[in-house]
């Protein structure tokens, strides 16, 4: 079916629009109304949304049906509406859908009006407060497209393509294509398959006839033969573009692109995941569908920065987090070599919070399973599913049938790829095995006003408190065993949340099973990959998580001033303060700290404790081992003691200050490649030096103090944006010296003002704990930076974007927003034409994208 965006001039409102000037508008979608509310401390959703409320949301556009559309199918694709969605066309309801992560088709030949104006409106109900444990946006915040096909037409997803077979360098890929005949006699078309490799080169196409009776469908499936197959791998992400055509004669009558790879996919205990036959380790990353600053903004640029980000980091995989990923980010990850494991749902039968998914799953969870295996099944990133999260009702009758008819289910839609459950042991301990009790708590959950999580909220503080330790102990009790076993025998992998301690316990008792830490944490990262790195039935771990998000608020916090433990944080608790990717984009010192775990890097790498926070009562959390930072700017504290963390894959470091030995100490993966040194600060150039046991300096790395003047620096990521709506600029904005190096105490607020074809869409620091949103011209810095987004209209031209802070400067740049049709193939957002200069009299360091951290 012809496909165009479908995101132009609608008109938001929420509750009653009818009241003058309760609509915004014309906005471009993908929208997210959760993003512009104020957030409220009362509000329902409290911390599980980091205080940002919901509400009953009216999006609504008029538009002129063409004549010649009575004699054609029109449908609207929605790739993700937050959530109980109900669409309308001339007033009358045509679909809808009570998932907010589904991709869901509304056909409106029906109702629209050809020759005429007609209305769509899309009523998107998030009022039933809370309904999610994370930030999840409201309305349409995923891309909506218009498909206007014949009566005979390829039905929307309707391609699907699979690698069958690879015999060295010959590939044979099946392509199978879904035909709607909505006419009133049988129709005999032909269907070819034509492609186009990497480099441009056009394949041998493939033809075949199919008859597809009067108002039905018919598939048929087509094998083509690759030779010198250019194979898709998180090393090599090459992609091929195929183009279906169905026609009747000489007629065309319909068109499908799809891009796809050639890839082989096995695993069992032995040889653990093999793409291509080469074996792959998951260096994993558990995400959320939020983009920080600019909220649930679903936007190709806002997921090609991302996956580019976490790739650079060192991650080779991402887990949805715990919903369906959209269709921008499993682009990305099919042109960045990321491996993604997809999730269906973070709730089966048992609520987690009151008005869950778990209201609607007995009833759509097959349905919204097509949905997913329909939106991922041709690409090639995508390589295991998900089936749940975390579903302590895995452990009773009714939850293990569930179990098995699920995952029977998706190997029936799809049977190339790998199914997983993630499972969390201790919950399953926990859980009742009676189904007549859990079918009452359930019950009383939903009627009741008490969080049904409020119990295991309490024991959760405990395990973070006095049984921390102990967890991977409880872990190992052969009940947990017991009462995961049967979930793990319907599956491929067995996803285990948070129980590394069963690791090479199940390696002994289960032979041939094949396991994912689809959940670790993520300060334990390093730890846990020196534990699996040589076991092949362990295929990899997902750190929990590998970027900062919005909600669960505070639950990674290390706060200063307390020692008292709260698995989640109080207003104006807003982020998760996970320790690896702040919501910017800026990698922390986890993230490195990972990279040499992975053997990615040997380091050194530096950091210092806050300094004005030394001697500090501080919270301790799990989640999150350390708040340092990469500064040896510390003004006003000196004499203050200092602790300075240093990182290597090394024998022995070597602290200096000026030239001076501090001290060494030991390094190296026996001690979590971590030497810590304690000092009185005092500015100067801090440097560490790593060496080899026989003396040899294999890497140093230095921090520089502060000197003199204040300023803003404003490093725009790009120069040039396409006009298409959605295309958008990120600018980190840094406290720094004269010389750029950041102050991170010299926080203060910053402003931020654009004209032209552009506007600001978000602007934020990586705050945990704030009264500040992101949908504002003004936002305080945090260690000394912020992150502004600016997203491109429909309209090329200039773009002045002036940033002010005060005793400071006004800094202001020039950026362009250039027609689509004259921009290169690259992806939206990739750094792909910095070309851009500042206005006259500012001075600005300019670096290539390629080299922004």
């Amino acid at each position: 079916m012809l496909r165009e965006s479908f995101d132009q001039d609608w008109y938001v409102g929420k509750g009653d629009v009818t009241v003058a000037g309760a609509r915004v508008g014309p906005v471009t979608l993908p929208y997210d109304a959760m993003f512009f509310e104020a957030r409220d401390p009362d509000c329902k959703n409290g911390g599980n949304t980091g205080f940002y409320p919901g509400g009953v949301y009216r999006y609504s556009k008029s538009f002129t049906a063409p004549e010649e559309w009575r004699e054609r199918t029109v449908v609207l694709e929605f790739e993700g509406v937050y959530h109980r969605s109900q669409v309308f066309v001339n007033g009358r309801l045509a679909g809808g859908r009570p998932s907010g992560y589904a991709l869901f088709h509304v056909v409106l030949d029906d109702f629209l009006v050809s020759g005429a104006d007609n209305t769509i409106e899309v009523v998107a109900d998030n009022s039933d407060e809370p309904n999610s444990r994370w930030y999840t946006g409201s309305g349409i915040y995923r891309p909506v497209h218009l498909m206007v096909g014949g009566r005979v037409r390829i039905a929307p997803t309707g391609v699907r393509i699979a690698t069958q077979a690879l015999s060295g360098s010959m590939a044979t890929v099946s392509v199978e294509t879904l035909v709607v005949n909505d006419s009133e006699a049988a129709r005999t078309v032909t269907v070819s398959a034509r492609f186009t490799g990497p480099d441009g080169a056009a394949l041998a196409p493939t033809t075949g006839a199919l008859s597809v009776p009067a108002h039905s469908t018919a598939t048929l499936r087509q094998e083509v033969s690759v030779a010198e197959a250019a194979l898709w791998s998180p090393d090599t992400p090459h992609l091929y573009r195929a183009e279906v055509t169905v026609a009747e004669g000489d007629e065309r009558l319909d068109t499908s692109r799809e891009e796809f790879g050639i890839r082989t996919l096995t695993v069992d205990a032995r040889n653990g995941l093999r793409i291509n036959g080469s074996a792959v380790k998951l260096r994993g990353a558990a995400i959320h569908h939020d983009h920080g600053v600019i909220g649930a903004h679903t936007l190709d640029a806002a997921e090609e920065r991302r996956i580019r980000i976490l790739r650079k980091a060192g991650f080779n995989a991402i887990r949805s987090s715990h919903n369906p990923a959209s269709r921008a980010l499993l682009r990305a990850c099919d042109r960045h070599g990321m491996l993604v494991m997809d999730e269906l749902t973070d709730a089966w039968f048992v609520p987690k919070v009151k008005y869950d998914y778990s209201r609607y799953f007995e009833q759509w969870w097959e349905r919204d399973l097509e949905a997913l295996i329909a939106n991922d099944f041709n690409h090639p990133s995508v390589v295991m599913y998900s089936i749940g999260n975390e579903i302590s009702e895995t452990a009773a009758p009714r939850g293990i049938a569930a179990n098995r008819l699920i995952a029977e289910k998706t190997r029936e839609l799809d049977p190339t790829r790998l199914i997983t459950n993630s499972v969390n042991g201790f919950l399953n301990l926990i859980a009742s095995r009676d189904d007549a009790k859990i079918e009452k708590k359930v019950e009383s959950a939903r009627t009741g006003e008490e969080n049904p999580n409020k119990n295991l909220i309490r024991v959760l503080n405990l395990l973070l408190g006095v049984l921390d330790r102990m967890l991977e102990r409880i872990v190992r009790l052969p009940a947990v065993d017991r009462r995961t076993r049967e979930i793990y025998a319907e599956v491929d992998v067995a996803g285990y949340n948070y129980m590394v301690g069963r690791y090479e316990l199940d390696g002994k008792l289960h032979p041939d099973r094949v396991i994912v830490g689809s959940e670790t944490r993520a300060a334990q990262t390093a730890t846990i990959w020196k534990r699996i790195e040589h076991i092949p039935y362990v295929i990899g771990d997902f750190a929990w998580t590998g970027w900062d998000y919005i909600g669960e608020a505070g639950i990674a916090v290390k706060q200063y001033g307390t020692t008292k433990r709260a698995i989640y944080h109080p207003y104006p608790a807003l982020l998760a303060g996970e320790p690896v990717i702040d919501i910017t984009g800026f990698r922390q010192t986890q993230s490195y700290l990972d990279e040499i775990g992975w053997h990615l890097s040997s380091g050194p790498y530096v950091a210092v404790e806050p300094v004005d926070h030394s001697g500090e009562k501080v919270m301790d959390t799990g989640w999150r081992a350390t708040n340092s930072i990469a500064s040896w700017s510390w003004e006003g504290c000196e004499g203050r003691t200092a602790t300075v963390e240093v990182y290597a894959d090394a024998a022995w470091v070597e602290l200096q200050l000026d030239g001076e030995s501090v001290g060494s100490a030991p390094s190296g993966p026996d001690r979590d490649y971590l030497a810590k040194f304690t000092l009185p600060y005092q500015p100067g150039r801090l440097t560490a030096i790593a060496y080899t046991e026989d003396g040899s300096a294999i890497g140093r790395r230095t921090l520089v103090s502060a000197t003199t003047g204040t300023r803003l620096t404003v490093v725009p990521e790009t120069a040039t944006l396409r006009a298409d709506g959605g295309d958008l600029a990120y600018i980190p904005i840094s406290i720094t010296d004269d010389a750029g190096t950041v102050r991170p105490l010299a926080d203060r607020p910053v402003t931020v003002r654009v004209e032209g074809a552009a506007t600001l869409l978000g602007l934020g620091s990586a705050e945990p704990i704030t009264t500040e949103g992101f949908a504002t011209d003004t936002h305080r810095t945090f260690n000394g930076r912020a992150l502004a987004v600016l997203r491109a209209g429909h309209e090329a031209g200039e773009v002045g974007v002036t940033v002010t802070a005060d005793g400071c400067d006004p800094v202001r740049i020039q950026l362009r927003v250039i027609d689509p049709d004259t921009s290169t193939d690259s992806p939206p957002g990739s750094g792909r034409r910095n070309n851009w200069s500042p206005a006259s009299g500012t001075v600005l360091r300019v670096e290539s994208s390629a080299r922004i951290r």
